[in-house]
């Protein structure tokens, strides 16, 4: 059999398993529908993106099969209440819901791309102002993951509140800011930030997944280029996190033509250290880092300027489209 015919065999067979964390759904939008409707046959199910926190207090978007009812928006939320069944879906995985024991939803709505929710007010039940911080942005991130959502704004008992229990401003609806930022309180004047994924496991290193990290950087006329080179930089140490691109990697040449954006590395790139996990988290951590700029929905990746199959059989010869969906794990 050609060893591309094999290599294709083994990608289509990688995307379709799904049994690790690291692999990625690479499907177009307006397909979106059509594999929903096959996941969801049996039981009706929608495939929804929860953000949950790891051992290192970072937000971690999986996604979760959810039953398909009417105000999905708020069964997300319920995903992320603190309860056993919760708990004991995550707990092997290193992760943990957000919200407090005990909240409960008392009402939802979304209007003109706001969603209003009405909790009870154990919802304020914080522990401290870390689980504060992540509760908050978990909520915001997990309900803007639907496009009819843009801002969050948040009551309790029926009231509005101005401050949440550790002093977090609530007087105007919330929106996504600064996923993990990597350095609070620096000096971001004439510069930029970027979104890049960084690979994560727990304890035991038996269960991975990406983690987006936001870090500012130096203003850039190549801010595509500067993102891969950050990226190849790695993780601050403290953050319990690692770049799968080997550090001698070179980036020679990033191109932007319309919607795509063609990356071009040195052949380091493919000192990975060998095993299909790893050639195929390389491949995820750049695609995910660069369909995270706006307008880019597809990447094409090339070594010294030529399509190539990678060692464990990843084809580098089209472009490669934004996932649908980040951590795909069933859980």
């Amino acid at each position: 059999m050609p060893k591309k015919l094999i290599a294709g065999l083994l990608i289509l067979l990688l995307l379709v398993s799904l049994t690790g964390c690291n692999i990625l759904t690479f499907l177009k939008k307006e397909d979106s529908n059509k594999e929903e409707a096959i996941q969801g046959k049996s039981e009706d199910l929608r495939k929804t993106v929860l953000y949950y926190v790891n051992e290192n207090n970072l937000l971690v978007p999986v996604t979760k099969s959810i039953p398909r009812v009417e105000g999905i928006a708020k069964a997300a939320i319920e995903n992320l209440i603190d309860r056993e069944e919760i708990r004991t879906q995550l707990s092997d995985k290193g992760l943990k819901p957000t919200l407090p024991e005990n909240t409960r939803i008392l009402g939802m709505t979304i209007k003109d791309g706001v969603a209003r929710v009405d909790f009870c007010k154990e919802f304020l039940n914080f522990k401290d102002k870390m689980g504060e911080k992540i509760a908050l942005l978990s909520l915001v991130y997990t309900l803007t993951e639907f496009p009819t959502i843009n801002k969050v704004e948040l009551m309790v008992e029926g009231k509005s509140i101005k401050k949440s229990t550790f002093g977090t401003k609530l007087d105007t609806p919330l929106q996504r800011e600064n996923i993990n930022l990597e350095s609070e309180g620096q000096n971001i004047n004439n510069m930029q930030k970027v979104t890049l994924y960084f690979r994560g496991t727990n304890k035991e290193g038996t269960f991975s997944y990406f983690v987006p990290v936001t870090r500012y950087v130096k203003n850039s006329n190549d801010l595509f280029k500067t993102a891969l080179q950050e990226l190849i930089k790695g993780p601050k140490p403290e953050m319990g996190l690692s770049s799968v691109i080997p550090k001698e990697t070179k980036v020679l040449s990033v191109e932007k033509k319309d919607n795509e954006v063609i990356a071009n590395f040195s052949k380091e790139l493919e000192n990975f250290g060998g095993g299909l996990e790893n050639e195929q988290a390389v491949v995820n951590s750049i695609v995910l880092t660069l369909t995270s700029f706006k307008g880019v929905d597809r990447v094409t990746i090339q070594v010294e300027g030529e399509k190539t199959v990678l060692s464990e059989g990843t084809v580098l010869d089209t472009p490669i489209l934004k996932p649908l969906y980040v951590n795909p794990e069933s859980i």
